[in-house]
């Protein structure tokens, strides 16, 4: 069984809590029974000057090394304008497998037609994906699904994974996911009700595991995939969670380091 998380944090010393090295991101994984991870720089590395260059260059050297294992999505301070544009097109054409935007830390709504649109069309001409957090009540009116589900009717070629399922606005999340095929839901910090009930309405496909490691503490890949497990739903839809659904949808050609079906 392939199993990836969808949604970590990851930077150098000082820039973010740790691991701060490859090496001891990959152990992370290795204790957890993790094939790779999908990790992006969190808030706390942004530079004084606004932009997430040095940690995007962080990652970009991380995946150089561990490229079966470790696949980045970059931070882009959308304020910046036709220079966030550029900084986006110039780390997706280094490899990059997404964007992400933390609209409540950014202070910009999801679907900004000024400041998003622009960095979504660059992900789609490189054929990659957003990844948005999203929650309530920490949105102060920019990360709410519905938003996201905005960005996905004007691109429905990029997936756009609604990070944390909306947190308390879930039943939101799970309804644009219903509107729209290219909306993914990613479950850190969701019950085993939740994620049964998305499984119910729109079915496993677009369901995908993700713990928020570091952000959700050292034990949060290992409790968020718990939290998978115990959902009320069948084993070969935990299978799909737990990571073949980004393997496919992201084409990540991941394979399982670890073996077996448990």
């Amino acid at each position: 069984m392939v199993v990836i998380d969808a949604h970590t944090h990851f930077a150098d010393v000082g820039k973010g809590s740790p691991p701060n090295t490859p090496e001891d991101l990959v152990s992370v994984m290795n204790q957890n029974g993790i094939d790779a991870m999908i990790t992006t720089p969190p808030y706390s590395s942004i530079s004084d000057e606004r932009t997430y260059d040095e940690p995007n260059m962080f990652i970009y050297e991380a995946m150089k090394k561990y490229p079966k294992r470790i696949y980045g999505f970059a931070r882009i301070n959308p304020h910046f304008k036709e220079k966030a544009v550029e900084r986006a097109e110039k780390f997706l054409k280094k490899g990059f497998w997404g964007i992400k935007f933390h609209p409540r830390n950014e202070a910009v709504a999801a679907n900004d037609p000024e400041l998003i649109f622009p960095i979504v069309e660059k992900a789609e001409k490189y054929k990659a994906a957003i990844l948005y957090h999203t929650g309530q009540p920490d949105t102060y009116g920019f990360a709410q699904p519905t938003l996201c589900g905005d960005v996905a009717d004007h691109f429905p070629e990029v997936p756009i994974i609604v990070g944390h399922m909306g947190k308390g606005l879930f039943d939101d999340a799970i309804l644009i996911a219903k509107w729209f095929d290219n909306i993914i839901l990613e479950t850190s910090f969701r019950t085993p009700h939740n994620i049964t009930k998305a499984v119910r309405i729109i079915g496993p496909e677009r369901i995908v595991y993700g713990s928020d490691f570091y952000m959700g503490g050292p034990t949060g890949p290992e409790l968020n995939m718990m939290t998978v497990k115990l959902a009320d739903i069948s084993e070969e839809d935990k299978k799909m969670i737990l990571g073949e659904n980004i393997n496919r949808i992201m084409k990540m050609e991941v394979t399982s380091h670890f073996g077996g079906d448990e």
